[in-house]
């Protein structure tokens, strides 16, 4: 599973192309792309990506605009890195990726 985030504007959409999936998504100013195949399909890509927006609020505290999202990029990276790891999902229980990201020193993020 490969994970991009960019900033545009545009709506929530499922894209299939010759067995690779990609779901996007828009959450405030940052468009989220999710893009999997085989055992990641449009299903298991939509919760991926629902627990990743939802992680995202929770570290802004509300919709991310640009300039928040760069401001809390370090803590949404670490989050991420919680909720991914080398391409395959690893939680997806919000309680418990924030106590993984406070086992985190504070010089880490």
């Amino acid at each position: 599973m490969i994970l991009a985030v960019l900033f545009a504007n545009s709506e929530g959409n499922i894209l299939v192309e010759q067995s690779v999936y990609i779901v996007y998504t828009v959450l405030g100013d940052v468009s989220v792309y999710v893009v999997g195949k085989d055992g990641y399909d449009e299903l298991a890509l939509a919760e991926v990506i629902f627990v990743i927006t939802s992680a995202v609020k929770d570290v802004c505290g509300k919709l991310p605009t640009e300039r928040l999202f760069l401001d809390k990029y370090r803590r949404i990276c670490l989050t991420l890195d919680e909720i991914i790891w080398k391409g395959y999902l690893e939680n997806t229980d919000k309680d418990r990726i924030r106590r993984l990201v406070r086992l985190k020193l504070p010089t880490e993020f």
